[in-house]
């Protein structure tokens, strides 16, 4: 689930017009609030001034996403996007770590309610002490999940702040939505940062932290990282939405296990999300095998407001379908015609222009026919309103 830059963008850039901006209540990044100016951005923090007029200096990180978004006029808070230039390489069938992956805890203070831990590539920021069973646990996934995004043929990459990407992990669910995140939801990607519950990636509170419960299924983590590898460009219109959950969907649900990912190149992992209940640790979309869909131009247009809302269960498994049909199924697996779609995104397309290549000098209703006969050839039916 993505949240928050895309709506605060336009906001942030409306307070950004005034300096200083007026006093206000200002929220950090779980949930405590305080009352001051703020006089502007200084390197990597942000300057206030409070009411008696003293000034003190707090870390942008250490902000709200939603605050990040309102001092920096809606840029990302001191982060730079990598993109792997990957396009063209062979498909991977599998990837592995090649060894451990080493964690360290950079500093635990109980009395703040902040505790900070590291991999090689990520930066985990928690209200609550983690066991060393989760740290080693959050060490592989965290890289094995980095490694298959830049081993996948797509050009994907990170948002990083000082050379990690930075998590959000809370105890609670009322302190995840408190900081932004969406009642409901079982975590959200938003200003470059990943915010998740720790229920929902399978941590339990117990006497020394939270520690991990083997019962539960990592792929929410792995599908809000997914979004926080995924290119800006591939949240553009003609995107957004079908693909950029897709392509989430499609790196959630590959199988797993301790530092490997197995990619579905032959798709019985995702007809078996898409199609069926799935199980306690990982629920399927549960859409069956007779699917009644939009028809594809405007399924591919559709705002992220209607893709993700009343409806969003079922786009987000059409969504997957169609993800997995253009990286695997169409022109003999060699996803010719979504390399062009993103190459396209990347070059600054969007919309109608961008999806071009998908049609492959064809009509919608051709591509609505391919794509149903190869789903149909895996035992489940698609059919397209009149």
């Amino acid at each position: 689930m993505i949240r928050g830059c895309l709506r605060l963008a336009g906001l942030g850039a409306m307070f950004a017009a005034f300096s200083p901006l007026a006093a206000r209540t200002w929220t950090n990044a779980y949930g405590r609030t305080f009352e001051a100016d703020f006089v502007r951005v200084d390197g990597s923090n942000a300057i206030f001034k409070l009411a008696d007029g003293r000034h003190f200096s707090t870390p942008l990180a250490e902000l709200s996403p939603a605050d990040q978004t309102i001092v920096n006029g809606g840029r990302q808070a001191g982060r730079s996007e990598t993109v792997s230039a990957s396009f063209g390489k062979p498909w991977p069938r599998e990837v592995r770590l090649a060894g451990p992956v080493p964690c360290k805890v950079v500093s635990e203070n109980p009395a703040a309610r902040r505790f900070v831990y590291e991999s090689p590539g990520y930066r985990f920021t928690c209200d609550s002490r983690v066991t060393d069973d989760a740290l080693r646990n959050f060490a592989v996934m965290f890289e094995a999940t980095r490694k298959y995004a830049h081993e996948l043929p797509l050009s994907l990459g990170g948002r990083e702040r000082a050379g990690k990407l930075d998590i959000l992990l809370f105890g609670t669910q009322r302190e995840y939505i408190r900081a932004g995140g969406m009642p409901g939801s079982a975590g959200c990607f938003t200003c470059g940062v990943v915010m998740v519950p720790m229920e929902s990636i399978g941590l339990k509170e117990g006497g020394t932290g939270f520690s991990l419960d083997t019962s539960r299924h990592n792929a929410v983590l792995v599908h809000e990282l997914a979004h926080q590898l995924t290119p800006d460009a591939y949240f553009s219109p003609g995107s957004l939405g079908w693909f950029s959950e897709g392509l989430a969907e499609y790196m959630a649900i590959t199988p797993y296990n301790w530092g490997y990912f197995s990619p579905d190149v032959h798709g019985n992992a995702v007809k078996s999300h898409v199609t069926t209940q799935g199980s306690t640790a990982m629920p399927g979309r549960a859409l069956g095998t007779d699917i009644t869909a939009p028809r594809l131009r405007r399924f591919f247009l559709m705002s992220y407001g209607e893709f993700s809302g009343m409806n969003g269960n079922f786009n987000y498994g059409l969504g997957l379908l169609l993800t997995h049909y253009f990286l695997h199924m169409e022109g003999g697996g060699k996803a010719t015609r979504i390399t062009r779609f993103l190459k396209g995104l990347h070059a600054g397309e969007s919309g109608e222009a961008a999806l071009q290549p998908l049609l492959d000098a064809g009509s919608y209703e051709k591509l609505e026919a391919d794509f149903a006969a190869a789903w149909q050839r895996m035992g489940v039916t698609v059919r397209f309103e009149k």
